[in-house]
C-alpha cells in the first residue's frame, strides 16, 4: 500500500468510528471495520458499506416524498399513477412501485407491467402487519412478493393533510441488483471477494453469482465445513468482525480466507458487507 493511501484509511477509519457513535441520519449506527482489518480491505469495506448505506436511504426519501404527494390523491386515480411512475425510475433496482390501503390491498402498481397485482392482499407479510400496526416505515428481509418472485420491500405510511392515515406506499426491489451496481465498480482490478447478507443467513450478493440466494445456514454445500458455519454464524450475530475459514477453492482444494465484515441497512433491518481475501 502507497504511504499516500494509508494516511487516508487511517481517516477514514477515524471519521466511520465518529460516524458510529453519533449519526442520526441512519436507522441505525454503522459499525467500523474490526481491529486487525488489513488497511485495503477495511477501506474497501468502508467504501461499500457507505455506498450501500446511501442507495438504500436515497430510495427511503424518493419513497417519503412520494408517500406524501400519494396523500393529496385517492390513491387509485391518475396522479397516483403518476407519482409511482416517476417513483419506479429513480433507481435501477426498483422493479415496481404500489399503494395499499389500510387493509393491506395493493390499490395501484406501476408501471404498467405490474398492474396484475392490483387487488392482491399482501396482509399476511411481516412487513406489511408492522407498517398498518406502528404507522412507522420498515424495509423488509428478502421475501416473495405479490408479483411471484423474490424481492425486498420499502414502505412508508401515507398520511392525508388532515393527518388521517390511509395506507402505505412500497417500494419493490431487487437486493442483488442494487447491490452489483456498487460493488462491480468498487472491485475492478482487484481479487477480493465481496458479500452480503442477511442476518438469517441468505446470500444477497456474492462475488461467485452461484452462490446468491442460498440459505448458509441450511445449504448442503457448505455442511462439511463446520469453521464455515461457525464464522457464518458471528457474521449473522455480531455486527461487525473478523475470522478465517477453510473452504474448497474452484479445483476443490481447500484454501484459507480471511474475511472482515460491517453492517448497513435501513429501518432496523441489518445486511453484513463482508470482504473476503485468500490467505
Amino acid at each position: 500500500m502507497s504511504s499516500q493511501l494509508y494516511p487516508w484509511v487511517i481517516a477514514a477509519l477515524a471519521v466511520l468510528v465518529v460516524v458510529g457513535a453519533g449519526c442520526t441520519a441512519l436507522s441505525q449506527p454503522t459499525t467500523p471495520p474490526a481491529p486487525g482489518t488489513d488497511p485495503e480491505a477495511a477501506a474497501l469495506l468502508i467504501h461499500l458499506q457507505s455506498d450501500i448505506t446511501r442507495a438504500l436511504e436515497a430510495m427511503d426519501s424518493h419513497l417519503a416524498y412520494a408517500a406524501f404527494d400519494l396523500g393529496k390523491t385517492d390513491l387509485d386515480d391518475n396522479a397516483a399513477r403518476g407519482i409511482l411512475v416517476n417513483l419506479s425510475g429513480t433507481h435501477p433496482s426498483i422493479v415496481d412501485c404500489t399503494a395499499s390501503d389500510t387493509n393491506g390491498t395493493i390499490v395501484v402498481a406501476e408501471p404498467a407491467a405490474y398492474h396484475g397485482t392490483e387487488g392482491a392482499d399482501i396482509q399476511g407479510q411481516p412487513n406489511v402487519r408492522h407498517i398498518l400496526a406502528t404507522k412507522r416505515p420498515i424495509m423488509s428481509e428478502v421475501i416473495t412478493v405479490a408479483e411471484g418472485f423474490p424481492a425486498a420491500v420499502i414502505s412508508a405510511p401515507i398520511f392525508t393533510n388532515e393527518n388521517r392515515f390511509v395506507g402505505f406506499s412500497s417500494i419493490v426491489f431487487r437486493p442483488y441488483d442494487l447491490i452489483a451496481g456498487i460493488v462491480g465498480p468498487a472491485t475492478t482490478g482487484t481479487s477480493r471477494q465481496v458479500m452480503v447478507i442477511q442476518t438469517d443467513g441468505r446470500v444477497l450478493y456474492d462475488t461467485d453469482p452461484t452462490q446468491v440466494g442460498r440459505l448458509t445456514f441450511e445449504d448442503p454445500l457448505y455442511a462439511d465445513y463446520p469453521d464455515l458455519l461457525d464464522v457464518a454464524h458471528r457474521v449473522a450475530d455480531e455486527r461487525y468482525g473478523t475470522a478465517t475459514y477453510g473452504f474448497a477453492a474452484d479445483d476443490g482444494e481447500a484454501v484459507q480466507k480471511k474475511i472482515a465484515w460491517t453492517t448497513t441497512g435501513l429501518h432496523g433491518t441489518e445486511w453484513r458487507v463482508a470482504v473476503i481475501t485468500e490467505i
